[in-house]
């Protein structure tokens, strides 16, 4: 891509040109798709943009043991689709996934941005490639899992990036991601004042229904998609508070793993959340049928 800003002038799912600019999010350039439905920044950030934006490894990423309980749970689930033993983290930050993929028996690879994180994971003994990744960074059906936990927000180019996840998984394999939810409870509460909302660093904006969409083209068939999670901190946030939302959340998922009526509690609010689609995650199973043509529309 050019280092020069430009207008999207098609959906980045479907293809189509019935484009409805969003006012009440201005700032971030926000566009809506008349004929599928999504929502997203209707202006490709500049190279200069996103290395402002990311340049320089400057995270301090909390290694919460919550989230590495939770990884153990899906790599459990991953079991059954294990043929090649090949596993692929996309935006892997510094490897906490990697390194319990690695602990169970897989080969674990991963793919991150920053230059710096890149190195930070290599020092750690994980095969990690500067991302982006291309067609031809991987050869075909590499993997019999790909991975991306908040990361299918960030991307600049959707179908090109579906077509290189459907060409490096195998035939059979499982595509799983979680984003953030623009059907959730909490950004229609907030609008835009929702603080997922910012350009450039997240320019696609999924509700289950999009996201299916956007996957469908590539020959991937959801085995299970979810909506989990209402955040109180981000709510505070949004509605003009201060506290830090890491930390506050933190916080709750530790009262909550320790209390047997709070998890209770969660689990009925989750189902709620699901039903209607509402809460603030998406988490995707997604399997690869079979590799479809990409077939841009055009209206």
């Amino acid at each position: 891509m050019s280092s020069d800003a430009r207008a999207h002038l098609a959906c980045t799912v479907c293809g189509s040109r019935r484009l409805k600019p969003l006012p009440a999010y201005r700032r971030a350039h926000l566009v809506r798709c008349r004929n599928c439905g999504m929502v997203f920044a209707g202006r490709s950030p500049t190279d200069a943009e996103l290395e402002r934006n990311y340049g320089g490894y400057s995270r301090a990423d909390y290694d919460s043991p919550i989230t590495r309980r939770r990884y153990r749970e899906l790599l459990d689930g991953f079991a059954r689709y294990r043929q090649t033993n090949r596993i692929l983290d996309m935006g892997c930050g510094i490897g906490f996934f990697l390194e319990e993929a690695r602990t169970a028996g897989w080969e674990a690879h991963g793919s991150e941005f920053e230059p710096r994180a890149v190195e930070i994971n290599r020092a750690k003994g994980l095969q990690c490639v500067q991302a982006p990744i291309g067609a031809d960074t991987f050869e075909p059906g590499s993997f019999d899992v790909i991975t991306a936990f908040e990361v299918v927000e960030h991307l600049r180019d959707p179908l090109a990036e579906g077509e290189v996840i459907a060409r490096a998984l195998r035939p059979g394999g499982l595509f799983y991601c979680t984003t953030p939810n623009f059907g959730s409870l909490s950004r229609r509460l907030l609008r835009n004042r929702w603080d997922v909302i910012g350009y450039p660093e997240h320019l696609s904006y999924f509700t289950p229904t999009t996201l299916c969409s956007w996957l469908e083209r590539f020959g991937f068939a959801p085995a299970k998609i979810a909506t989990t999670g209402f955040s109180p901190a981000h709510l505070r946030r949004g509605l003009g508070g201060a506290s830090p939302v890491q930390t506050s959340d933190e916080q709750l998922r530790v009262q909550l793993e320790a209390s047997r009526a709070l998890r209770a509690a969660k689990r009925v609010a989750n189902m709620a959340l699901g039903a209607t689609r509402t809460g603030d995650t998406i988490k995707g199973h997604f399997e690869l049928r079979a590799m479809a043509g990409l077939g841009r529309a055009v209206d």
